[in-house]
């Protein structure tokens, strides 16, 4: 009967594979640093005995053929002599405009009918790995064409491939501000586990920013990598993936990453199994990204966009000044129009700017989801468009902090004395009318 019971056990062992899922969602050259982590973890994956066919790879894939780029064709997510080139070899099976928020989701949950490529197709017996490196806000989180990926939707997509049993076990990491919002209903015994660069109501941060962006004798002009993303794998480069456990190394990376709160959530039962199966021989971890070159992520573009007019030759600084002064002016105008909403939607309160104040600097828990989503999709539809931020719709880099105002509505309508519709209304209403001040000024 044991005889038996083993060689009934034996198929589904062999069976088990390991896949991942790598997006990065932004585009444009200032955020060189999402596509070279995308990279560079697709490069990890492989080392850590993941099968290319099994690695699902979306990004814009409009960095390494920058004008911009110094080294066309290549990407490196440290600087250094010696700094390899994480794009060798990485093969992006989504790029240009389909990439997308409900690619990424269509990906995930194996619908074929969404996504033309590549899927996930795991079982029950295997691993799945996810990485999303990006920008992000309280309850959102970027993708580089259409609107932005919400809480409610990727928490009932991983309750969908839960329901499919689609892992034995997932682990999910995820780069981007305020990204410890985006796993509100993870359970302890569900089988996911999510480490996230930051918490709930703070920024992530780019590394090897500015003068640190060197690369073999030439400065990239953009941050190699974001701060929590380096971290963790430039541990995984140090070839411990057969017996460093997942515990040990967010223990070690929420040390190194010293600028944000690193976070963990969900099921915690395999915390201490190991990250993978392969030693890299030979493999030295570079020295901890100095604080000095790590950039919170809300000011990349501007603290950036200063260094390139700092050193550019004289015959390019005036076009280096006026894109400086086109982000200022952007960011500006994001904080005039979001101190607009939430000073409208505190007209009819009792003490409107004490009310203002609070809609703009609380931090509310998430908790009406439809209410926070509807808002959001408001703001992407209807606000301006920063095109020196890269955005394709009303949320940018920069922005996305003030998904929290819309937060603070939702959960503050019986204070204000306005329903869902009202306040949805407002945020139309005030975009519309940035959007034709932007215009008419441009």
């Amino acid at each position: 009967m044991a005889a038996i019971a083993l060689a009934m056990l034996l198929p589904s062992l062999a069976l088990a594979e390991k896949w991942a899922v790598i997006a990065a969602g932004s585009q444009g050259f200032m955020n060189y640093r999402h596509q070279a982590d995308a990279c560079h973890a697709y490069q990890i994956m492989l080392k850590s005995g993941v099968k290319a066919e099994n690695i699902i790879l979306m990004m814009q894939d409009d960095v390494a053929k920058s004008s911009e780029n110094p080294f066309p064709g290549q990407l490196f997510n440290k600087p250094g002599n010696d700094s390899p080139d994480v794009y060798k070899g990485c093969k992006v099976d989504y790029s240009g405009d389909i990439v997308t928020a409900q690619l990424f989701l269509d990906v995930l949950t194996s619908n074929t009918t969404g996504a033309k490529g590549k899927v996930l197709k795991s079982t029950e017996e295997d691993t799945v790995f996810v990485n999303f490196v990006d920008h992000g806000g309280p309850g959102i989180v970027a993708f580089p064409n259409g609107p932005f990926l919400h809480v409610k939707d990727l928490s009932k997509t991983l309750k969908t491939m839960q329901s499919k049993k689609m892992f034995k076990q997932l682990v999910f990491y995820m780069e981007a501000c305020e990204s410890g919002s985006m796993f509100p209903d993870l359970q302890a015994d569900g089988k996911i586990l999510a480490v996230t660069a930051s918490n709930g109501q703070e920024s992530s941060w780019g590394t090897y920013c500015g003068d640190a962006a060197m690369v073999k004798g030439k400065n990239i002009g953009s941050c190699l990598g974001d701060l929590f993303s380096v971290n963790w794998m430039e541990d995984d480069d140090l070839g411990k993936l057969a017996s460093e456990t997942f515990r040990s190394q967010i223990s070690k990376v929420t040390k190194l990453t010293n600028k944000s709160h690193v976070c963990s959530f969900g099921d915690k039962s395999f915390e201490n199994e190991a990250i993978g199966d392969v030693e890299v021989e030979g493999a030295v971890l570079s020295e901890t990204p100095s604080t000095d070159s790590s950039v919170d992520t809300r000011d990349i573009y501007v603290s950036q966009a200063f260094w390139a007019w700092q050193n550019v030759p004289e015959e390019m600084k005036s076009q280096a000044w006026t894109r400086f002064v086109s982000i200022i002016n952007d960011r500006e105008r994001d904080d005039q129009l979001f101190a607009k909403i939430g000073g409208k939607a505190c007209a009819d309160s009792q003490g409107p700017a004490e009310c203002q104040k609070k809609m703009l600097d609380e931090r509310s828990e998430l908790k009406d989801m439809d209410c926070h989503y509807t808002l959001a999709r408001a703001v992407h539809e209807h606000c301006p468009v920063s095109a020196s931020h890269h955005a394709t719709g009303g949320w940018n880099g920069y922005n996305m902090k003030f998904s929290q105002v819309l937060l603070n509505l939702c959960e503050g309508q019986e204070v204000l004395g306005k329903d869902l519709e009202q306040l949805s209304k407002i945020v139309q209403e005030e975009c519309i009318q940035a959007k034709g001040l932007t215009e008419v000024v441009v």
